[in-house]
């Protein structure tokens, strides 16, 4: 590297966010600006990270910098960087080395975005961005910004290199949105690693992503069941229907067709009908054989299933109950928990080993998890079920009595119980430290790899009502 290049910009596009009244999430609102959502069921003082293992979306990274120079830019995974069409005051002759834009992981596994939430309004942000020795950033780092009245909610920021030849300007807009309360699954996609499986996401009315579901998908695609079994149905058109198989799917409106996004730079490919992002009749979950790969380590079936949370791919050969991290932000006191079940078990049990067990029958579980986060639970997860639904943190639950097969659908509406001596504290609660946790899956103790190949379960309609505050 030469003296010109070590004086380029290098913005680090993982910046800490002092929000006022929202978390940082990930959400790719415009392919020209970097953009913070901000979730108005979340205040205060929080914190929010995407680990670096995360399943998500092809086109949801949380926050994306278009420079409005023409660098040659490099961008590190979860982040985007191209040029843009104006430049300013790019050099005549010669010019320096073209800045950098890449991004850090945080600290351990934690890669990408971080928000620490704090203040009374939006309205007072400081967002916080690291640059190389000598660059100067135009507002300062740190500094306290208006973007509740700023135009399209936008400020402006230019870092200039130490040697004055090298300016870029990065937009940074702020989104405020709400936490989805009812569940249509009505955005679905392919992801964009290996094409194979769906991932599920709820937008609102605007369009906006509030929120992805996490499923144990990632995870089956190590065994290499659902090729293998979509070619033998399919022939060589087999690729396009690989998604059937994995155990966490869905079944379409008729007219429903798998298409490319062409101007997504990863081309992703969504479910359409009639022009739009298809919305699911229902989710589809289904136990399955993890083939030889899965029982030579000791997990013979896949339930599936579908949570609130993310799944880590890292650990989820080590630790599959730890792999699956239960949880979003919500600062409501939950009163129930409702939706439509449909259940056909399957019809040979086995366990652990993938030996029969005589006698027993499958069945599913539903459920939702409140609790409280604090500096040595960010998450709840699978490990959950292993203690019998007991932890310190928990605050209630909700979860399906008497599970039942029924091949017509089921409505249910479940309270919430809460834990005995659990109160809610408002501070916390308004300050989004407290967390909600769908978790759906078609064996009960698939968790524990034990169930029957071929357990269906088909979920819809879900929703939490929530207490009403008084000025609703």
């Amino acid at each position: 590297m030469n003296a010109n290049q070590k004086k380029a910009i290098l913005l680090i596009v993982v910046f800490v966010v002092l929000i006022a009244g929202g978390t940082l999430v990930y959400n790719n609102l415009s392919d020209k600006v970097m953009t913070v959502g901000l979730l108005t069921n979340s205040t205060g003082t929080g914190t929010t990270e995407m680990p670096a293992d995360t399943q998500a979306p092809a086109e949801t990274p949380e926050a994306t910098a278009e420079p409005t120079a023409e660098p040659e830019a490099t961008a590190a995974p979860e982040a985007t960087a191209e040029p843009a069409a104006e430049a300013t005051d790019t050099p005549a002759e010669e010019p320096t080395a073209a800045p950098e834009v890449t991004t850090v992981p945080a600290d351990g596994e934690a890669a990408q975005e971080k928000a620490e939430v704090a203040g009374p309004q939006p309205k007072n942000l400081a967002p916080v961005f690291t640059v190389t020795d000598g660059a100067t950033l135009t507002p300062e780092s740190g500094s306290l910004q208006d973007f509740a009245n700023a135009e399209n909610n936008t400020v402006y920021y230019t870092v200039k290199s130490e040697d004055g030849q090298w300016e870029k300007t990065y937009p940074v807009q702020v989104i405020q949105r709400n936490i989805a309360s009812e569940y249509t699954f009505n955005s679905s996609e392919l992801d964009a690693s290996t094409g194979q499986y769906t991932i599920f996401s709820e937008l609102d009315e605007s369009g906006t992503s509030v929120m992805t579901w996490a499923s144990g998908n990632p995870g089956y695609v190590m065994c290499g069941v659902a090729p293998q079994t979509a070619r033998q149905q399919y022939g060589d058109e087999y690729v396009d229907h690989i998604y059937e198989f994995f155990p966490t799917s869905a079944v379409y409106p008729e007219g429903t067709t798998i298409e490319t996004d062409e101007s997504s730079p990863s081309k992703t490919k969504y479910f359409m009908n009639g022009g739009k992002k298809a919305v699911p009749e229902y989710i589809h979950l289904v136990t399955r054989s993890t083939g030889f790969f899965g029982s030579s380590i000791g997990m013979p079936i896949a339930a599936g299933n579908i949570f609130q949370g993310f799944f880590q791919t890292t650990i989820a050969t080590q630790r599959p109950r730890e792999a699956t991290k239960f949880g979003e932000p919500y600062r409501y006191e939950p009163v129930s928990f409702s939706g439509s079940y449909r259940y056909t078990a399957g019809e040979i049990f086995t366990d652990e080993n993938g030996n029969t067990v005589q006698g027993k029958k499958d069945i599913f579980s539903i459920y939702a998890l409140f609790y409280e986060t604090d500096e040595n639970t960010e998450y709840l997860d699978g490990s959950i079920h292993e203690m019998n639904f007991s932890h310190p943190n928990l605050v209630a639950i909700a979860m399906l009595p008497n599970p039942h097969e029924s091949k017509e659908w089921v409505d249910f509406d479940i309270p919430f119980a809460y834990v005995t001596g659990k109160t809610i504290d408002p501070e916390r609660l308004a300050n989004g430290e407290y967390k909600i946790g769908i978790v759906i899956s078609s064996s009960a103790d698939g968790d524990f790899f034990r169930g029957a190949v071929g357990s269906t379960l088909d979920v819809k309609n879900l929703k939490i009502d929530r207490k009403k505050e008084e000025a609703e």
